[in-house]
């Protein structure tokens, strides 16, 4: 049985902890122990994840897989702290919403450490700080950010994703992948966390121009940076998550109604930041990252 550890115990977390433990040992790291178990919640079924429960203090051993699903202000501080206790040819696999710039993270990960990027729209809720309920299948995509993971990343898939994921994709260009997610990011989360709707809502016709205008401000950064964006393409991909995750709360809209930080500087903060250093501007962009950062002021 292959030992994966996974840092935080955030909804995705607890969601990629239920599947990989069907077949694998998974160990969540928590900033505190906790002794009661964690609970996976689907329909009206409640069943107890059979994980180990540790914090970075307790780790006894060196760590050659974990998957980091936190949020995206918390990159940084999760790579700092687990690097010291990773093995000298160990896996990393992120998982968050918005951008953050990889090659900060590399510069702190030894020469045979891979890193990778998983992107999901699985949807879940955390009710309590132990349980977490699903809330819909969706897409998942993983890809390499680096070159030695490129080398290892059909064996990552085969081992931890081929079994329990569906849909999933390995993706060559995770770059680009990065890219759409943010699309869908930023035409999703701010949005419903300033109306406090489902993401199916943002398909009414009242919202269309909103999300056209920063989508299209969004593929024209995007291309600045390289990156070749189809404005049609990104919005049809959109419409389509918000069909599939009609019935689902954004984890923005969760944050902003529970007064937690969100991660909207990753999302419109993200692009308004990079069209400045292109001396452009992305105005709907800044204007709604504006408006989420007031609500979390709130």
């Amino acid at each position: 049985m292959s030992q994966v550890y996974i840092l935080g115990c955030g909804a995705v977390g607890l969601l990629l902890a239920e599947k990989l433990a069907k077949e694998h040992s998974v160990t969540l790291i928590t900033r505190n122990l906790s002794y009661q178990a964690f609970l996976f919640v689907q329909g009206k079924e409640q069943t107890h994840l059979d994980i180990k429960v540790t914090t970075l203090d307790q780790l006894s051993e060196k760590i050659h897989t974990c998957i980091i699903p936190v949020k995206a202000y918390q990159i940084e501080q999760a790579i700092s702290d687990i690097t010291p206790h990773l093995s000298d040819n160990a896996n990393l696999i992120l998982s968050h919403n918005g951008m953050h710039d990889l090659l900060s993270i590399q510069t702190q990960l030894a020469p045979k450490h891979a890193l990778f990027f998983f992107s999901t729209s699985m949807g879940g809720m955390k009710p309590t700080p132990n349980s977490v309920i699903f809330k819909g299948h969706g897409l998942s995509q993983l890809g390499a950010c680096n070159q030695i993971a490129k080398k290892r990343l059909n064996t990552l898939y085969q081992t931890w994703f081929a079994t329990h994921f569906d849909p999933i994709e390995v993706v060559d260009d995770i770059n680009l992948i990065r890219w759409q997610k943010l699309c869908v990011n930023i035409a999703i989360n701010p949005l419903t966390a300033l109306y406090q709707c489902q993401n199916g809502a943002l398909r009414a016709p009242k919202y269309a121009r909103k999300v056209l205008n920063l989508l299209n401000e969004t593929c024209e950064i995007a291309r600045l940076e390289g990156v070749e964006l189809q404005l049609s393409e990104e919005l049809t991909r959109v419409y389509h998550v918000m069909t599939l995750t009609a019935k689902n709360t954004s984890s923005m809209a969760q944050d902003i109604k529970l007064n937690r930080r969100s991660e909207i500087d990753a999302i419109c903060g993200f692009v308004a930041t990079m069209a400045k250093r292109h001396s452009r501007q992305a105005p709907q962009n800044e204007r709604l990252w504006q408006q989420i950062k007031q609500k979390e002021q709130v």
